[in-house]
């Protein structure tokens, strides 16, 4: 019985380090950030007037393909830094340090955000794939799901995600949100903060 496990055991490992090794070997990573990666952000206030929007920039990202397809992958999202782009006066830096305070974002505790994708379906029609993952904004985690296109070459990948809102109130983001009792009409803030995302990396 030991003659046989002095001659079997060698070759499991063997064939469990090939097919480790194959699996790993089937994953493509792309992970340096292009300049271009960015995420176009929009908010309103009641009844979606008076638009505002703005750009939130990139600090990392990764995606990894199997066997060619969308597997996983996430990215850093910059809000510490992130633009007003409507305005043409100083409204904009008064409107992005409001963002900026506890009374939004507090990105002094909380600089960035996160989304990691937890599953990918390739989908038929306008868009390639639909994405679920995890949004982390103030150390809060919700899942949320939206379509992309995919677009990749040897060295390159990109991935352009559909239009589409979130709550902010599940991240616990609820200044003047809808609802919110002593507030004028006018003051109160739509609940839906609106996205696009673009990202481009190489290896």
């Amino acid at each position: 019985m030991k003659k046989l496990l002095y001659i079997f055991l060698p070759l499991c490992l063997f064939t469990l380090g090939f097919q480790l090794a194959n699996n790993k070997s089937s994953y493509t990573t792309y992970s340096k950030l292009s300049d271009d990666s960015k995420i176009e952000w929009k908010a309103w206030h009641l009844g979606k007037t008076g638009e505002r929007y703005g750009i939130v920039k990139l600090k990392s990202g990764k995606l990894n393909l199997k066997e060619g397809k969308l597997h996983s992958g996430k990215f850093i999202m910059d809000i510490k830094n992130l633009t007003v782009e409507n305005f043409k006066d100083n409204k904009n830096e008064k409107l992005m340090g409001h963002l900026n305070s506890a009374d939004f974002f507090k990105t002094d505790e909380f600089p960035t955000a996160k989304f990691e994708i937890t599953n990918t379906t390739q989908i038929e029609g306008d868009f390639d794939y639909l994405l679920e993952g995890n949004l982390m904004i103030k150390n809060v985690n919700k899942n949320i799901q939206f379509k992309v296109n995919v677009n990749q070459t040897e060295s390159e990948i990109s991935l352009v995600s559909e239009y589409f809102e979130i709550d902010r109130t599940d991240w616990g983001l609820t200044y003047n949100a809808e609802g919110t009792e002593g507030v004028l009409a006018d003051y109160i803030i739509a609940n839906e903060i609106g996205f696009k995302i673009h990202l481009k990396l190489t290896k």
